[in-house]
């Protein structure tokens, strides 16, 4: 985990990419708790519910319209986010402390995600993507107590990913799949620049077999490839409290303004 990583002496810091990210998340968050709950009054636009308000609703298109790209941006975090907790993990003196933040944060962030994305307190359908990072956390962990490329090593990291895409499934993870799959092939690059840009966006490109709205993705590994290795300013309590911060701000600005 202390793996030296070469610095462009121009670029953007972890930090930076971490703004970017929550700025994806915020517009992500917008186009569904405001524009889809409230302007729209469906829990999840998809292909289907857009056909049916444009026959029933047309004045509705350009709402619906605005929400789908809100959508397709909100995918644009997912890269910039596994990107983030891979270098974390590489840099980090303690895991431990690490994985239990991360815990701590995904717990604490399902109640805010529930009230924002379907105005319930607690919605066993769906549970935040934060508990994807945390399973990713999880699965780096495993890898690299198996560094060694015998045989039993890669049996025991291919059983490891083939549990992490389970368990996702499983607790129904927003962008599960799509975060674990990012994690594992920007961990395979990691020390190789060119090949983690190419490998990355190639994935983010395939995870559109889990949401269409994937194909916007890549534009993040924009950010990611200027990325120069430096940690930046930063606060570390502001990072872990503004996800369900902003999900619940966003609820709350649903009720004063769209109530219904």
């Amino acid at each position: 985990m202390n793996e030296t990583l070469q610095k462009r002496p121009s670029g953007i810091s972890a930090n930076a990419l971490r703004v970017w990210g929550l700025l994806f998340l915020v517009v992500g968050v917008a186009g569904r708790s405001l524009i889809e709950n409230r302007i729209l009054g469906v829990d999840h636009l998809n292909s289907e519910q857009l056909l049916a308000l444009m026959n029933q609703h047309p004045e509705a298109m350009t709402a619906a319209t605005v929400a789908l790209v809100c959508k397709a941006i909100y995918t644009c975090a997912a890269p910039i986010f596994a990107f983030l907790l891979v270098e974390g993990f590489r840099h980090t003196e303690n895991l431990t402390g690490y994985i239990t933040r991360m815990g701590i944060l995904a717990a604490v962030t399902e109640i805010p995600y529930d009230l924002a994305f379907s105005g319930k307190l607690i919605n066993m359908g769906e549970q935040n993507p934060v508990f994807a990072l945390l399973v990713g956390l999880i699965v780096l962990w495993l890898y690299s107590s198996y560094r060694e490329k015998s045989a039993a090593a890669i049996a025991v990291k291919a059983v490891v990913t083939v549990f992490a895409f389970l368990w996702v499934g499983i607790l129904r993870i927003d962008q599960g799949h799509s975060l674990i799959l990012l994690i594992m092939v920007l961990w395979l690059f990691r020390n190789k620049q060119l090949y983690r840009i190419v490998g990355g966006v190639t994935t983010a490109f395939l995870c559109s077999i889990f949401s269409p709205f994937y194909m916007a993705s890549p534009m993040s590994f924009v950010a990611i490839y200027l990325y120069n290795g430096e940690k930046g300013a930063e606060n570390r309590i502001f990072n872990y409290v503004i996800f369900p911060v902003v999900l619940l701000a966003f609820f709350s600005m649903g009720l004063l303004i769209f109530p219904k």
